[in-house]
C-alpha cells in the first residue's frame, strides 16, 4: 500500500507556479528546492533564445522541473487510486511507495544537468580534436547530484536521507541508461515532462497551441508492464492528439523559429572558431557553460573577448546587441517534402568543418563579385537537425487497453487486451503521420547578415554550386 503522505499530503504549505496553481510542499522536496545546485536552474531559461522572439520567454528549468514533478504526481495518484490502473499493475512494474518516490525524485530532477543554451549546443556541438566540448545534459546528472555546496548536504544525500531512495537509481533514470528502469515513465510520448513543457511555453510565449486536455489524458494513464510503461484508455486518445499537435505547432513556431535558430548557428560558429583558434580552451567552456546562467555566460565571453580572437568574436556582440542575421536562402532537406532526406543538406549538420569551408567559400565569392571584405563568418549554414523531435518508435508501441463495449465485443477480442495505438483505428496521429509534421518543419538555411540577403539572392545558383560540391 502507497503511503497516505507521499502523495496526498502536504507538510509544509503551497508553492504557487503559473500554470498548474497551488502545488503542495513537503519536507524532502523542499529541501531540494532549496538547494544551491537545484536553485540554479532559476537562471536557466527553459527556451534558450526564443525569449528574443516572444518576450515572456522568460521561464526556466526550476519552474518547470517543479511542474514535471507535480504531473507525475497527479499520474502516481490515478495509478494508485483507480482500481483498473491498480489491477494492471505486475511484473517489474509495481507503484508500491519506493517506485513512487524514485519516480518523482527523477520527475523533479530530471533537468538538473541542464545548463546555457544546452540544447542550442547539442544540436551541433562545437568539437575539440574531434569530439563534442560539451557533455548531452542527461550524462551530467551525477556530477550535478553529488556536487559540494558549504553548508549543505549534497542532493544525493538529500535523497538517500529525505527520500529513501538511492541517487544512482534516480541517475540511471535521468540518464535513459539501457539498465534504467523506468526510462518510459520519464522520456516517452507519454510523459510528465512533454505535457508541463508544451502548455508552460505556450503559456509564456502568449500563444494559443498549447491546449491540452491534461486532466483527461491523466484520467486515461493505465499501467503497461509488459512494455514497462504507461498505456491510456480510449479517453486517452483525443487529448493525446491534442498533446501531438501542440507539439507540432509549438515546434513550427517556436522551438525550431527561424530567428532563434539564427541566434543558435551565431552562438556555435563563433565558439567553434574560438576553440580552432586556440584562444579558448575546451576545460575553460564547459566551466563557463556549466556554471552560470544563460545571460551570464554571453557576459563573461564578453570578458574574456580579446583582440586575438578570430574576426568571427564579432558575432558574440552581435547576439548581444541583438544584432540578428537573416534568412536569405530557405530548402526544404526532404524529397517531395516528407519523403527521402537530400543527403548532402544533411552532411552539414555532422560535419562542422565542411560547413565552415562552405561558409568561406561563399563569402570568398561574393568579394570576388562585389569587392567586399567579408572574413568568412558572415554567412553561416544552418542545417537541419538530426534529432527527431517526436519519438516515432515510441509512439509506435504506445498501446490503448480497451474499455469499451464496442472495443470489447467486435474482432479485436481474440487478440491481447493491449493494442497498438496505430492498429486501434481511432486516431489518424500515427506515427507515419507524425514523421509527415517533423519533415515538413525542418528547414535547410542559410542565414547572414541583413545588408548581405539581396547579393546571397542574386547569386542563390552559385552558392547551391558550392554547396553541392565535394
Amino acid at each position: 500500500m502507497i503511503s497516505d503522505n507521499l502523495l496526498f499530503r502536504s507538510d509544509g504549505g503551497f508553492i504557487r507556479l503559473p500554470v498548474w496553481g497551488h502545488i503542495p510542499l513537503n519536507t524532502p522536496l523542499k529541501k531540494i528546492l532549496a538547494h544551491p545546485t537545484f536553485l540554479r536552474l532559476k537562471g536557466i531559461r527553459q527556451l534558450s533564445f526564443a525569449q528574443q522572439v516572444y518576450p515572456g520567454a522568460h521561464h526556466t528549468r526550476f519552474e518547470h522541473s517543479i511542474g514535471v514533478y507535480h504531473l507525475m504526481k497527479l499520474i502516481l495518484q490515478r495509478i494508485v487510486t483507480n482500481p483498473l490502473a491498480e489491477s494492471l499493475q505486475g511484473g517489474t512494474l509495481v507503484f508500491d511507495t519506493h517506485t513512487c518516490k524514485l519516480l518523482l525524485a527523477a520527475a523533479l530532477l530530471h533537468d538538473i544537468g541542464h545548463y546555457p543554451h544546452a540544447h542550442v549546443l547539442e544540436e551541433q556541438a562545437p568539437v575539440y580534436r574531434n569530439k563534442p566540448v560539451f557533455n548531452a545534459h542527461e550524462s551530467l546528472i551525477e556530477k550535478f547530484l553529488f556536487e559540494h555546496h558549504d553548508g549543505f548536504s549534497t542532493i544525493a544525500e538529500i535523497l538517500e536521507d529525505q527520500w529513501q531512495v538511492n541517487p544512482r537509481e534516480v541517475a540511471d533514470i535521468i540518464a535513459v541508461k539501457a539498465s534504467g528502469r523506468f526510462k518510459k515513465l520519464i522520456s516517452g510520448t507519454l510523459d510528465p515532462d512533454k505535457m508541463d513543457y508544451l502548455m508552460r511555453d505556450a503559456h509564456h510565449c502568449n500563444i494559443p497551441y498549447g491546449s491540452i486536455d491534461i486532466e483527461r489524458l491523466i484520467e486515461s494513464f493505465v499501467p503497461d508492464p509488459e512494455r514497462g510503461r504507461f498505456a491510456i484508455t480510449e479517453k486517452g486518445i483525443a487529448p493525446l492528439e491534442s498533446l501531438l499537435f501542440t507539439k507540432y505547432m509549438m515546434m513550427r513556431n517556436v522551438y525550431w523559429h527561424h530567428t532563434s535558430r539564427a541566434f543558435a548557428v551565431m552562438l556555435r560558429r563563433m565558439l567553434q572558431d574560438a576553440i580552432d583558434e586556440s584562444v579558448i580552451s575546451p576545460e575553460t567552456l564547459r566551466t563557463l557553460f556549466y556554471d552560470n546562467s544563460d545571460d551570464q555566460v554571453l557576459h563573461e565571453l564578453m570578458h574574456l573577448h580579446s583582440p586575438s580572437w578570430p574576426p568571427s568574436g564579432e558575432l558574440l556582440h552581435s547576439i548581444i546587441q541583438r544584432k540578428i542575421y537573416k534568412r536569405s536562402v530557405t530548402l526544404c532537406p526532404y524529397h517531395n517534402g516528407a519523403n527521402e532526406p537530400v543527403t548532402w543538406m544533411f552532411a552539414y549538420t555532422t560535419n562542422h568543418n565542411l560547413r565552415k569551408e562552405k561558409e568561406i567559400a561563399i563569402c570568398t565569392m561574393l568579394n570576388k563579385r562585389y569587392a567586399l571584405d567579408l572574413k568568412g563568418h558572415e554567412i553561416l549554414i544552418d542545417p537541419p537537425s538530426l534529432k527527431d523531435v517526436f519519438d516515432y518508435a515510441d509512439l509506435g508501441e504506445l498501446r490503448v487497453f480497451p474499455t469499451r463495449y464496442e472495443h470489447l465485443n467486435d474482432s479485436r477480442k481474440t487478440r491481447k487486451q493491449y493494442i497498438r495505438f496505430d492498429d486501434f483505428g481511432e486516431s489518424v496521429f500515427l506515427s507515419d503521420f507524425i514523421l509527415s509534421f517533423e519533415r515538413y518543419t525542418k528547414k535547410f538555411r542559410l542565414v547572414c547578415r541583413e545588408n548581405l540577403c539581396e547579393k546571397v539572392l542574386e547569386n542563390k545558383d552559385k552558392i547551391l554550386e558550392i554547396l553541392h560540391e565535394g
